[in-house]
């Protein structure tokens, strides 16, 4: 097994770099994902399981941002939390808006998510050779995923 330290913020990079990623509102695919695509059935599997440690990681992440928002945001009659990331916005007729107040607590909430995602912890996985891409041809660029990827010499 290999060892990587990434920053928090490349955890939801490489899960997205594995996965793939869609656009919620059109369903138009933003990135394919590697596991998508066409790659021996071994290398598929020790993805699936780098997924799994990936995908645990960044639940680890969502609890800690759920704390934050929790500590910044405030309560709404539905019991729902939110940090509005405006106290007040004014629109001219046509609705653009003129001017708005930012929520300190907002700014605050973003400060302490950003220092969170710069932290880092060590990810443990199944070494990748470039040889197990060989056949992978892609328009995407998996970026956080090369780093793990040995070349072979």
């Amino acid at each position: 097994m290999e060892k990587v330290t990434l920053k928090l913020f490349e955890f939801y990079n490489l899960e997205a770099e594995l996965n793939g990623v869609t656009n919620q509102q059109t369903g138009e695919t933003i990135l394919n994902g590697l596991l998508n695509e066409k790659i021996k059935l071994t290398t598929k599997y020790w993805l699936t399981d780098l997924v799994k440690k990936v995908s645990e990681e960044k639940q680890s992440i969502e609890k800690l941002k759920e704390e934050l928002v929790k500590r910044y945001g405030t309560v709404d009659e539905n019991g729902n939390i939110s940090i509005p990331v405006y106290n007040s916005v004014e629109r001219d007729e046509e609705g653009k808006i003129t001017s708005a107040e930012p929520n300190p607590k907002y700014l605050e909430f973003q400060n302490d998510f950003n220092k969170l995602l710069q932290e880092e912890r060590e990810l443990e996985y199944r070494a990748f050779s470039l040889s197990d891409f060989d056949l992978v041809e892609s328009n995407d660029n998996y970026s956080t995923f090369f780093k793990l990827i040995k070349v072979d010499e």
